[in-house]
């Protein structure tokens, strides 16, 4: 949960430089390719569309690692390690109660 967390503030980081500064492309390294150049020249031409689906982004991945940190506290199994230490009888997920049909 920790190196999610981590990485979602290093993508936070990177689109807030991306969208605050103005000579954003300064901060990346030398493309000899030339892709770079058609990259900026997408995002100069979208600016205002890709602010906000970096924004959407960041923001899903964000609330992604909110509920699923509330799903683990509020979890009927909160010491165990690995889905080997609770017996599969007694996790409904992976149970099927489906009882069989009988035609008479």
């Amino acid at each position: 949960m920790a190196f999610l967390f981590l990485l979602t503030m290093l993508e936070a980081g990177v689109i807030t430089d991306v969208l605050l500064n103005h000579n954003w492309e300064k901060d990346f390294p030398g493309d000899p390719t030339g892709s770079f150049n058609t990259f900026k020249h997408f995002i100069r031409s979208n600016l205002e569309f890709c602010r906000w689906i970096g924004l959407c982004v960041v923001f899903i991945q964000g609330l992604c690692v909110v509920l699923a940190m509330l799903l683990k506290a509020m979890g009927p199994y909160l010491y165990y390690e690995s889905d080997d230490d609770i017996h599969p009888e007694r996790m409904p997920l992976f149970h099927n109660d489906v009882h069989p049909t009988y035609v008479y």
